[in-house]
């Protein structure tokens, strides 16, 4: 079953009387300040942090049902076209090498979209992705081009607390040593928001190379009217290569590494655990948003597309927000009581860093009561509904409804 997060915290023997109930040191303090909360058996390492593949019955094809990346083998035409794609959020351009091929039982040849409560649909030439390794290695350089772009149209407000807490984690990424802890963290929590962005954002063929598809192809009724669309299996592969060849990878390395840092719980890791724990917390509304637009675009009459893995996103929100509470307790560093040279002391701060405390304690403060608003509400998809749970002095887990 494991030790729960308290016993692993201070290093001693997790016993329990009742299998899955309050083991017996919790039990002890359970009625003291030391309890400030129950006791939890969770790892960081079994957060769920995106998709891992489309909802049941709208896959794109059966191809590659397991995450295999086999090459197709039945090709249409020896012709190779070069097309380029974007996402809304950044004007760099993805070139990706596609063949047209013979399609099989399973593979999905139109776009779908749900109008006026009826099915709506648009035939798409049936094109695939040459190689996806070319592919791995042209979405692995896109993820950094992309990323500054991204979070600038993303972000909001220079103001706001989004836009001022990625840019002091994008700007420590860029200023560290490659072989810090720090930059190591960083790296792999914004290489992965970025991925995760790619894979639950419409994508779209841009320039000359459209596949023979007329700019009208999806008609005044689709959301997406007057963009090219890319072929079905061609977006399977594209998810395969985001999630398979890029997400797995980089959330093994992050949250492996981030439970090591949070279970050390150096006062010096501060910052980064928060920058990182904010980022993955933010992370998981935007997810949630995109599950709930999914639901909607299809006309599936329920509020998330995925139930069961909203559940398991949220669950993770618990597990980080769980993790960084018990490792701050006692140290408070974004209310009124603390002061500079306590952030000096307690995290080694430098004078950027503690403006940006002070910058985020003030919209703490100003934005407390629309966010406890948002939270009684239950809007799961709202940037700050999980992040507002930082700041929770006495924070304590919550369930989700669906």
């Amino acid at each position: 079953m494991g030790s729960c997060l308290r016993c692993r915290m201070q290093r001693i023997r997790c016993e329990f009387d009742v299998p899955g109930g309050c083991c017996l040191p919790c039990k002890k303090v359970e009625n003291t300040k030391a309890a400030r909360l129950p006791c939890l058996r969770y790892k960081i390492t079994d957060m769920t942090l995106y998709k891992t593949g489309q909802v049941p019955g709208y896959e794109w094809t059966q191809r590659w049902t397991k995450g295999t990346s086999d090459p197709i083998q039945l090709w249409a035409s020896s012709e190779i076209r070069t097309v380029y794609v974007s996402v809304c959020y950044s004007t760099e351009r993805l070139p990706l090498k596609v063949r047209r091929f013979v399609p099989q039982e399973g593979d999905k040849l139109e776009r779908t979209w749900a109008y006026r409560g009826a099915k709506k649909s648009a035939i798409i030439p049936p094109y695939a992705l040459v190689d996806v390794e070319a592919g791995t290695s042209a979405y692995t350089a896109y993820i950094r081009a992309s990323m500054e772009g991204i979070f600038r149209n993303m972000l909001g407000s220079t103001n706001g607390l989004l836009y001022k807490t990625y840019l002091l984690a994008y700007r420590m990424w860029q200023k560290e040593e490659r072989t810090s802890e720090v930059f190591g963290l960083l790296n792999w929590t914004l290489r992965l928001w970025v991925a995760i962005r790619l894979s639950t954002t419409s994508a779209f063929i841009v320039g000359q190379e459209t596949l023979d598809m007329p700019a009208n192809i999806l008609d005044e009724s689709s959301p997406d009217h007057g963009k090219i669309p890319l072929p079905p299996v061609m977006g399977a592969q594209m998810d395969m290569i985001l999630i398979h060849h890029i997400q797995n990878k980089l959330r093994h390395e992050l949250l492996d590494n981030l439970q090591k840092v949070m279970l050390r719980n150096k006062p010096t890791s501060w910052l980064v655990t928060y920058l990182v724990s904010f980022i993955l917390l933010h992370n998981i509304a935007l997810i949630t948003k995109h599950d709930a637009s999914y639901a909607d675009k299809h006309g599936m009459n329920r509020r998330f597309a995925r139930e069961e893995k909203v559940r398991e996103y949220h669950m993770g929100a618990n597990v980080i927000l769980a993790h960084f509470h018990y490792c701050n307790k006692g140290r408070v560093p974004f209310s009124e009581e603390c002061e500079d040279k306590d952030l000096r002391a307690l995290a080694q701060l430098d004078e950027e860093k503690i403006q940006f405390v002070r910058a985020t304690r003030a919209l703490v403060q100003r934005h407390k009561q629309e966010w406890q608003k948002i939270r009684s509400n239950e809007e799961y998809e709202d940037d700050y509904f999980f992040v507002s749970q930082l700041f929770d002095e006495k924070w304590q887990p919550s369930t989700t409804n669906v």
